[in-house]
């Protein structure tokens, strides 16, 4: 067999090895077939339980919105002093009624323009028919002879203590189908305190087809249906008449039929197969009923895996009668060129000599001459984006820092307004102006190391303004570097970290907080460097904490966010400003230089910045 193989072309090669994989391929999926369907079907009945357990949730919700609205209208002081008032004829037609009656008739218009409700009607007996007469032109009133002759009615008189029921389409009268609604929640109107003594009926009528659109919602399957039955064997909605009708569940049989609420158990319907489940509906006699058949389940899921399953056939067929017919023209001379492409000891890659001819290989020496001039060309354009790529990365981490600093300055200049001192609030805003007339005068990610130490002081003189001078501030830079040039807002988040997290956290919140620069050669790099020290008589910080903060400036240095960055506390916000401020400083000037934290004896902690000294 082997010497067989070795006699074979690389065409036979290839032609054998595809098709042993083709029919490997239909081995599998053969094989994985079944569990891939019985993994789809059980996904499938678990989103489905899912849905059905939101519809339950919005038809519930539905129910207590309906009972809601009846109960406010209830409560209206112009029906409960009516009907409790020893001559209701004149409450009637006084000024008080009036202005009850403007309020009962603007909380029933603003009903009546939800997306739920079609109209509110309140049937009254004959001996409160003043409420009808006194407000005839409104059809809100309405005696109760109108409705006498209703389904729903006559449930009522047959069960004097039932108090409220939702009605189906056939409870309704034929002119409350036409002009008032299809689905309707009828509430027991009654004297305060007298449950027995019946005045009438509020009648809150849905729109036509709204219930059926809240199940709509949440049944995709084609061939399966949601439906509401009522304890009287009503259908309240469903999704498909037809469906409900021909998977009918009579309602004390569900719960013997499927069991448990919420789960999916398979049953046979009418001779087909079924996946079925119900939940009750809170507060009403409904139970929500989905039907599911396994067959549309099986159906869908095989047709989708077959036609997948098509593609890739074709695909990979076309892909094997392609490589045949590349096999014949590039089998005897691929591997000479595979030679000739083979890049340097240096991984560099080189053109190779064209050909002489211009068939397929001699094209491919070509085009791959053409990749070797692209390739040279996109590295040099990578290297310039990767310059502006920085310049971008530094100005965004400027964007960031600035906000947090307008945010602090003003609430203090809000907490001085709070205070009514105007005189404060005017030096405060002239000093924010300044700072920002500073920061914002010029474009260049460098300024002198003179303007970046105004922008501290001015920073410095805000929050001595806030905190009642508390802080002492000292600046000891030699006059020969304050032409030099430093990153904008690197000095401020370091000396603002110094008050929050140093200085404030002391007993007594008061301190000292002191700038030191000088110039000296690194000794890894030979160059003069430029070495500024933040420094704070404050809490300090435990070796903890002071490991934990290396671990940020090690990681800045890299580009990588750690989860301490991610923090909300206080330690995190310490955190984001070192993590922004050493990540500027090595985009910069190269992950050497930046910032080091260490303790500052006998107290306190101290900030050391380096940089390539820039004039």
């Amino acid at each position: 067999m082997s010497r067989y193989l070795k006699k074979l072309t690389i065409r036979g090669k290839f032609l054998i090895l595809n098709i042993v994989f083709v029919i490997l391929l239909l081995l599998i999926f053969g094989l994985v077939f079944r569990e891939i369907s019985r993994s789809i079907e059980e996904s499938t009945i678990a989103a489905e339980g899912i849905l059905l357990g939101q519809t339950t949730n919005t038809i519930e919700l539905f129910a207590e919105e309906a009972k809601t609205i009846a109960d406010s209208i209830t409560s209206q002081p112009l029906l409960y002093r009516t009907f409790n008032s020893r001559d209701p004829d004149a409450f009637l037609r006084s000024n008080e009624a009036a202005v009850y009656a403007r309020d009962f008739f603007s909380e029933i218009d603003n009903f009546s323009r939800s997306e739920m409700i079609a109209q509110v009607r309140i049937y009254l007996a004959p001996e409160y028919g003043m409420l009808t007469d006194a407000y005839d032109f409104s059809e809100v009133f309405m005696p109760d002879s109108l409705i006498q002759g209703s389904y729903w009615h006559g449930i009522f008189a047959g069960r004097p203590l039932l108090y409220s029921q939702f009605c189906p389409r056939f409870y309704l009268t034929g002119n409350e189908i036409a002009t008032l609604g299809d689905t309707a929640y009828i509430q027991r109107l009654t004297l305060t305190g007298n449950q027995n003594s019946d005045v009438g009926y509020i009648a809150i009528y849905f729109r036509s087809g709204y219930i059926e659109e809240i199940l709509k919602q949440n049944n995709p399957e084609e061939g399966s249906v949601y439906y509401l039955i009522n304890s009287r064997e009503s259908i309240v909605a469903s999704t498909d008449e037809e469906l409900s009708g021909r998977y009918h569940i009579d309602y004390d049989n569900i719960p013997g039929l499927i069991g448990q609420r919420e789960e999916y158990v398979q049953s046979v319907i009418s001779g087909e197969k079924m996946y079925l489940a119900y939940n009750n509906i809170a507060n009403t006699d409904w139970r929500l009923v989905s039907a599911v058949p396994v067959e549309s389940i099986h159906a869908r899921e095989t047709s989708r895996i077959l036609r997948q399953f098509g593609v890739m056939l074709v695909l990979f067929t076309a892909a094997i009668i392609t490589q045949i017919g590349f096999s014949f023209n590039l089998s005897k001379r691929i591997v000479r060129v595979a030679g000739l492409i083979t890049p340097g000891p240096d991984a560099s890659l080189k053109k190779i000599p064209s050909g002489e001819g211009s068939d397929e290989i001699d094209q491919l020496i070509d085009t791959y001459n053409l990749m070797v001039e692209r390739i040279s060309s996109l590295i040099e354009s990578e290297r310039q984006t990767a310059d502006r790529l920085k310049v971008s990365e530094v100005k965004a981490l400027q964007s960031q820092i600035n906000p947090h600093f307008l945010y602090n300055m003003l609430d203090m200049i809000n907490w001085q307004a709070k205070k009514n001192n105007t005189e404060a609030v005017s030096r405060a805003v002239q000093s924010l102006s300044r700072f920002y007339r500073l920061v914002l005068s010029g474009k260049d990610i460098l300024i002198p190391i003179r303007d970046e130490l105004r922008h501290v002081e001015l920073y410095m003189e805000l929050q001595n303004m806030r905190y009642e001078d508390k802080i002492n501030f000292i600046i000891d830079v030699p006059d020969e570097l304050m032409d030099c040039r430093i990153p904008k807002l690197v000095l401020q988040p370091i000396v603002e970290n110094s008050l929050l997290h140093g200085i404030f956290e002391k007993e007594v919140p008061s301190g000292t907080v002191v700038i030191m620069a000088w110039e000296e050669i690194n000794s890894g790099t030979g160059r003069d460097d430029i070495v500024i020290t933040v420094s704070d008589d404050g809490v300090g910080m435990s070796d903890e904490k002071l490991d934990n903060l290396k671990q940020v400036l090690s990681l800045a240095s890299k580009g990588i966010s750690p989860d301490a960055v991610e923090s909300k506390d206080a330690a995190g916000s310490a955190n984001v400003a070192v993590y922004n401020t050493q990540q500027r400083l090595a985009l910069l000037f190269g992950p050497e230089y930046g910032l080091s934290y260490r303790h500052n004896e006998p107290e306190g902690t101290e900030a050391e910045i380096r940089i390539p000294t820039e004039k």
